[in-house]
């Protein structure tokens, strides 16, 4: 082919993206039960190579292009000959390999070591609803973490609709030194225990509902009577509180508390009212002009001045979901089926942190694999 040949910039833009993935990516396929060299002539036998069905649902999702044009388009580039069918059916397998895959690629190791804050390694908890062409409600749920210093996803779970927050699905990544932060969704007894229990710390946006506190004798903290001796904006305070994980012993910690300005409280309350609408409460809206968090870090290593300054870099993960959104197209899901959902969200995020890692100093370039020597 000549060197300006569009078949050949599509496969330089294809060596560019694989180079990005992990070493050894393709052992994951068969170890996940996507297997085309073996694959029967019933289940799509046309596709003998892992790396041309990746690039078939990377094409499909990363444009958002139907699977019957996704497929005229590999036949028309001499890639493979494939029917819409074949295609959608690896599409319902491939969900688990797609997660391995990027799950290999979001703990990748860093080039640099980060700064922390007071040396802990800190880590931002969130999740986002999708829906399916329409839904009136959720269809799945993408749950993030990402490392503050650096805004790397570390990692990317996609749930069904029952997958609730929680610090305990993010487990097996907990350990001494990190300060996991999450907002209300987050805010309760076995997630902050699940942390604690781990050897790490927490810091979580206070909810009265999913989580209650103690005072040193036990007795249930009145919240609200401490927050009205806030009178002044912008001048933080604390008190000891314990939580009580029921069958576990309490975990003490601080209630961090600090009063908005009266133009960023009205800003609160009226995104309150239009979160709740008729179910907005009188207590909510005066709540609404604090904010309100519960840490388990000592004063002496984070000051609360310092607590509620790193409470509010949580927004970082927010912004990653929105970009995810609405650049990426993240909750333009075009499938109905749980298991092809599964499959689009993960490639879709796969596609994502490609392009995160195409932008960074962590950028392989071809023929060098991911993880070679410089």
């Amino acid at each position: 082919m000549k060197p300006d040949d569009p078949a050949t910039t599509l496969d330089d833009q294809w060596a560019m993206i694989e180079a990005q993935l992990p070493t050894g990516w393709r052992q994951l396929g068969p170890a996940y039960g996507i297997n085309p060299a073996r694959t029967p002539a019933h289940l799509g036998a046309k596709i003998r190579d892992l790396s041309v069905l990746l690039r078939l649902v990377l094409f499909h999702v990363g444009t958002n292009t139907s699977l019957k044009t996704t497929t005229a388009i590999a036949a028309a580039a001499s890639l493979v000959d494939l029917s819409s069918v074949a295609l959608h059916k690896w599409m319902r397998k491939m969900g688990g390999f797609l997660a391995a895959l990027l799950a290999a690629m979001t703990n990748a190791p860093r080039l640099f070591a980060a700064e922390l804050w007071a040396g802990y390694d800190i880590l931002i908890a969130d999740a986002t609803s999708v829906e399916r062409p329409g839904a009136t409600g959720t269809s799945a749920r993408v749950h993030y973490v990402l490392r503050l210093t650096d805004l790397e996803r570390v990692e990317l779970q996609v749930t069904d609709n029952k997958g609730g927050e929680s610090f305990k699905r993010f487990a097996d990544l907990m350990r001494p030194g990190q300060l996991w932060i999450g907002d209300r969704g987050h805010a309760n007894p076995p997630g902050i225990a699940a942390v604690v229990s781990r050897g790490a710390d927490v810091l979580v946006r206070h909810s009265r509902g999913s989580l209650p506190l103690y005072d040193i004798d036990g007795d249930l903290l009145d919240v609200p009577s401490k927050l009205a001796r806030l009178r002044k904006p912008g001048r933080a305070h604390h008190w000891a509180a314990w939580v009580h994980p029921r069958g576990e012993a309490p975990i003490g910690g601080r209630l961090c508390a600090v009063r908005l300005p009266p133009d960023k409280a009205e800003e609160a309350r009226q995104r309150l009212r239009r979160e709740m609408g008729a179910k907005v409460t009188a207590e909510g809206l005066d709540m609404a002009a604090f904010v309100v968090v519960f840490v388990t870090v000592p004063e002496a290593r984070l000051s609360t001045e310092r607590v509620l300054e790193l409470y509010r870099q949580r927004w970082q993960v927010e912004l990653t979901i929105k970009r995810d959104k609405s650049i990426a197209g993240l909750d333009r899901l075009p499938n109905y089926r749980d298991d092809t959902i599964r499959s689009w969200l993960l490639a879709k995020l796969l596609l994502c942190q490609i392009a995160h890692q195409v932008v960074t100093p962590d950028v392989q370039i071809p023929p060098c694999a991911h993880g070679c020597a410089a």
